[in-house]
């Protein structure tokens, strides 16, 4: 598939929710195969969307919008979210290993077995998450 018709499916309504600044073959990529290393899926509204086990290895999620989707198992190892929107999102055992979430809304997010090793907690929203004990770990 091309370029222009991935933008062409994304403008049409093909793939619900897309419409954003974000690399279109990227978000065409993360669509069809569940992986999009080192993507740029920046600004990219990926609301709802059932990304379980996704592989987003270092990709570039600044300001994207993932509520409500189910990111568990994902690979987010340094993947950049920062001000991204994750409120009700699940994250149960995915992988923020070294991510930056600086910023990011974890709003009522579920980070149960989450890897958030390294992870860049820096200025995010933290209210009502379920998995991480916010004081423990220096998280306020």
């Amino acid at each position: 598939m091309t370029v222009a018709t991935a933008v062409g499916l994304i403008q049409l309504g093909i793939f619900p929710n897309l419409a954003c600044s974000a690399n279109p073959e990227h978000l065409l990529q993360l669509q069809t195969g569940n992986e999009c290393r080192n993507c740029d899926l920046s600004g990219a509204d990926l609301t709802g969307l059932d990304l379980r086990g996704a592989d987003l290895m270092g990709a570039n999620l600044r300001e994207a919008t993932l509520t409500y989707a189910n990111l568990m198992s994902a690979n987010l190892t340094a993947a950049d979210l920062q001000n991204a929107i994750l409120i009700e999102t699940n994250l149960f055992s995915a992988n923020l290993s070294y991510a930056n979430l600086s910023g990011t809304n974890l709003l009522d997010a579920i980070l149960v077995s989450a890897n958030i090793t390294g992870t860049d907690f820096t200025g995010a929203v933290l209210q009502g998450i379920s998995g991480i004990e916010v004081r423990s770990q220096g998280l306020e």
